[in-house]
């Protein structure tokens, strides 16, 4: 999977929104009843830059182009941290067991104060698990456990770094004028995804 284009450099940190959907019942009391679709957050993004020049409208154009509008989905990071920002993540969904596989991604990069968790339960470095860095998708951090989590577990994460959003373009049709508008004026607007 493709990641968006780390230069031009954006204006950091990105606006992030993490976007929940919750199904809300009204009762005629006023009471209401909520119930969420979705247990992880997706992650809106809105990317803007304060200074471009031709060859960088043009790397990012191709970026849209490639990705075929809101077809493709892809990668970006956060990196807050290249602003003199530090963020901690917390209770960021990494999988869900097979029985089989021991190696995961983090959702992130350059990640540090890394807690692991399966179904809830916080694990132990270095005797569950250990913290690969980098060579995951998109150049990822990893979790390596001793023992590969039980089919069903569910893996979770808390960390400090850069956060990896699966995004896609908003927008599936813009002409170059529009898009090259957005970028000095709006910024490129990102639908979060879910995880694979």
């Amino acid at each position: 999977m493709a990641t968006f284009p780390e230069d031009p450099i954006p204006i950091y940190p990105l606006i992030v929104s993490p976007r929940f959907s919750t199904l809300i019942k009204t009762s005629d009391s006023g009471k209401e009843q909520r119930n969420y679709k979705s247990t992880y957050a997706k992650y809106d993004v809105l990317v803007q830059y304060s200074e471009l020049d031709y060859s960088d409208v043009q790397t990012l154009w191709d970026f849209y182009i490639a990705r075929k509008g809101a077809y493709e989905a892809f990668y970006i990071y956060d990196l807050s941290l290249l602003a003199g920002t530090y963020f901690n993540h917390s209770g960021l969904y990494v999988g869900t067991g097979d029985g089989a596989e021991d190696v995961w991604d983090i959702p992130g990069r350059s990640t540090s104060s890394q807690t692991v968790y399966l179904d809830g339960i916080s694990k132990s470095s270095p005797s569950d698990y250990s913290i690969l860095t980098g060579g995951g998708t998109a150049g990822s951090d990893r979790i390596d456990f001793v023992a590969a989590p039980s089919e069903g577990e569910i893996i979770t994460v808390d960390f400090t770094g850069f956060l990896r959003i699966r995004a896609r373009f908003t927008k599936d049709s813009m002409s170059r004028e529009l898009f090259e508008y957005n970028l000095y004026k709006i910024g490129l607007e990102l639908t979060g995804l879910a995880a694979p």
